[in-house]
């Protein structure tokens, strides 16, 4: 599979995918807001990742359009602190038959910090025999912190699977009770749950620089 690797504002406004591919968003510095276009053409799939523990604020838009067969499996974690104020419009657009895509969005608020994850999956008419899935999850860690999240689904034919979730919370308190049950301080309990939260998105890299990199980002920004 190939892999094609972008960090911070290296990032480019149009992709053409017509092979297996496997895509690596890293954000490290500011976050500043882009638009972006990517076409999965007939037959071919897409695993993208993106790892986001920048500063900032913005809006990142991506649409991703699927030709006929082809499939699509996203995945962002992120996290926002402070001042940060970050906007995450992740659309999936089937144009064609047998489509797939699963966007898989999930994020952490904390200490004023402002998340918001939104978009659309659309199925047009004539797209028989797609599915679609969006799921969107956000823990906000104290009152002045805020995380929405707002997927929308599109569809246009009938013979189709589509669904989505999203859900906006405060850390599970059963699980913050079992680690402080099992001797843990509130703080260090309250990191390794973000931890858990936040590093499955590690699977998705291969590069074990780059894992240590995000590895060393999360641990710093908590």
């Amino acid at each position: 599979m190939k892999t094609l690797v972008y960090r911070d504002q290296d990032w480019p406004a149009a992709l053409d995918i017509a092979e297996p591919t496997k895509l690596n968003f890293i954000s490290f510095q500011e976050f500043v807001g882009q638009e972006m276009v990517v076409k999965v053409r007939s037959g071919a799939s897409l695993v993208a990742a993106f790892a986001d523990f920048s500063s900032g604020e913005g809006k990142l838009t991506v649409r991703v359009e699927l030709e006929e067969g082809a499939s699509l499996e996203w995945h962002l974690a992120s996290l926002s602190s402070g001042s940060d104020q970050k906007v995450f419009d992740i659309s999936a657009y089937h144009l064609a038959p047998s489509s797939t895509a699963v966007v898989s969005n999930y994020g952490i608020a904390k200490n004023g910090g402002r998340l918001t994850f939104t978009g659309v999956s659309q199925i047009d008419r004539g797209a028989k025999g797609s599915n679609t899935r969006q799921e969107a999850k956000i823990i906000v860690f104290d009152a002045g912190s805020d995380g929405k999240c707002s997927p929308v689904l599109k569809i246009d034919e009938n013979d189709v699977n589509a669904s989505h979730g999203a859900s906006v919370g405060r850390l599970n308190d059963d699980h913050l009770f079992y680690l402080l049950s099992r001797g843990l301080a509130e703080d260090e309990a309250r990191r390794l749950i973000t931890m858990g939260y936040l590093k499955p998105v590690l699977v998705y890299f291969d590069d074990q620089g780059l894992k240590q990199e995000l590895n060393k980002a999360i641990e710093e920004r908590l």
